[in-house]
């Protein structure tokens, strides 16, 4: 207990020097903590993408994108089913996308230069005879941009909407028990376009009536421009029962997700689908994230270092200029442990008080840190509102604004936990461990006769 006192008495003497000790070490320590803590919201940020993106396997009509553009024929309802039959499969998500050129809607996107090009004349936009077809095309008299019809089996894919700059503004969706029914969620402009709001109707050419029970916006125009109904309802309405043009395959792990892969295109035939994996979205949208994680590891240990390194050299310091005081507590018969122990006793107050500062301070700071590590800009969306590079649609289908990184990456949210001060505590101990080796290296070469022979 005394050792305990005069240590306690000698961190006292000089407030000063204890004063900025202290400081020192608290933002070392801050630093030391806030990247814990930044580092393990890091990693569970990235398990929540592996999670969200790097299971999923779009299964789309071989030759076609995402069975919309190009050639291919639908995928069948009994094709599909097989793949929900295969190991590792969580779920298959099944959508039917159709363009629409009919009456009951017009499309809110203006032809433009760019139709006028496709259509190779002069950029009229007569709807198509049969109601689900755009007219004219490529030396044609007749072009006009279509609404896109996507069916879903999955109405929690309408809820993902919101997850980027796409969002459920008015409404709702679709339910399960809605399976069957005409119910439509519009986008915005499409909505606005025909003059038309949340609880309206609107007739398509067979007579179907279909009651509008919610709009988005997806932040682009070609987004706008669909409608998401349930999948039974499209296929009814378009004559196209048990037909599929996307189905999207989630996978129990990432691990599992090149096999999978392989065994679809195995069960259906490389001639009958192209099968995309999201191994390379997962390291796309990932990236900003996981270089943020390698970041906050180097500065950690960079921290840690700096903090070992000024307890370390101040201590030794300190004790080079109380060399005296050591030989005298040496002549009266202190031996080298009791003097050791005491500038441990002082290292280890000092790194304690400094700890808890850099403790309370970790919980406005680390939000802030992980804000400015991580670089989440919005991935642009490609030609026509379709994705760029590591983008997918998670409305399943054209028309929505497709997610890119930004979307799924999203906020690293950093909680601080009450733990922190438990890492707090252990690094003191550490910093007071590490302080005490010079000092007792420094007090067994010191000889009382030598210090005290001038005195």
């Amino acid at each position: 207990m005394r050792t305990i006192r005069r240590g306690l008495r000698t961190i006292l003497r000089n407030p000063l020097r204890t004063g900025m000790l202290v400081a020192v070490l608290a933002v070392s320590i801050a630093l030391t903590l806030i990247m814990i803590t930044v580092n393990e919201a890091f990693g569970q940020r990235l398990d929540e993408i592996r999670a969200e993106v790097g299971t999923n396997i779009d299964v789309n009509p071989a030759g076609s994108f995402r069975g919309l553009l190009g050639g291919g024929d639908p995928l069948s309802e009994e094709e599909i089913d097989q793949l929900a039959l295969l190991d590792h499969v969580k779920s298959v998500q099944r959508t039917l996308s159709v363009p629409y050129s009919g009456e009951a809607l017009e499309s809110a996107i203006d032809v433009g230069e760019l139709g006028n090009r496709l259509a190779g004349g002069d950029g009229a936009t007569d709807n198509a005879p049969d109601g689900n077809a755009p007219s004219g095309g490529p030396g044609g008299q007749g072009f006009s941009i279509p609404v896109f019809f996507t069916g879903t089996d999955d109405p929690l894919a309408l809820s993902t909407i919101g997850n980027q700059d796409a969002e459920l503004i008015e409404g709702r969706t679709f339910t399960d028990d809605e399976a069957e029914a005409s119910v439509a969620v519009l986008g915005d402009d499409l909505a606005e376009k025909n003059g038309l709001l949340v609880g309206d109707t609107f007739e398509l050419e067979d007579g179907s009536t279909i009651e509008v029970i919610g709009t988005f916006t997806s932040g682009t125009q070609f987004g706008d421009n669909a409608v998401f109904m349930p999948l039974i309802t499209v296929q009814r309405l378009f004559d196209s029962e048990g037909e599929l043009t996307l189905a999207t395959v989630r996978v129990d792990t990432v691990e599992n997700v090149d096999a999978v892969s392989d065994a679809i295109t195995e069960t259906l035939g490389e001639d009958t689908v192209d099968v995309v994996t999201e191994a390379s979205r997962f390291e796309s949208i990932s990236a900003p994230v996981a270089d943020a994680e390698d970041s906050s590891q180097i500065a950690l240990i960079a921290a840690l270092v700096a903090s070992a390194t000024v307890i370390l050299f101040s201590v030794g310091l300190v004790a080079r200029q109380r060399v005296k005081e050591i030989g005298i507590f040496k002549a009266i018969g202190a031996s080298n442990w009791h003097v050791t122990a005491q500038f441990g006793i002082e290292a280890a107050v000092i790194s304690v008080i400094a700890a808890l500062i850099g403790a309370l301070a970790t919980f406005p700071l680390a939000q802030t840190v992980a804000n400015g590590l991580v670089s989440d800009p919005a991935a642009p969306a490609g030609p026509g509102g379709f994705a760029g590079p590591g983008q997918r649609a998670p409305l399943g289908g054209a028309g929505a604004q497709l997610q890119g990184a930004g979307g799924f990456l999203g906020d690293v949210d950093v909680a601080v936990s009450p733990e922190v001060f438990l890492y707090a505590l252990g690094i003191a101990i550490g910093l007071a461990v590490i302080a005490s080796i010079i000092p007792a290296w420094y007090v067994g070469r010191v000889k009382p006769a030598e210090v005290l022979r001038y005195e």
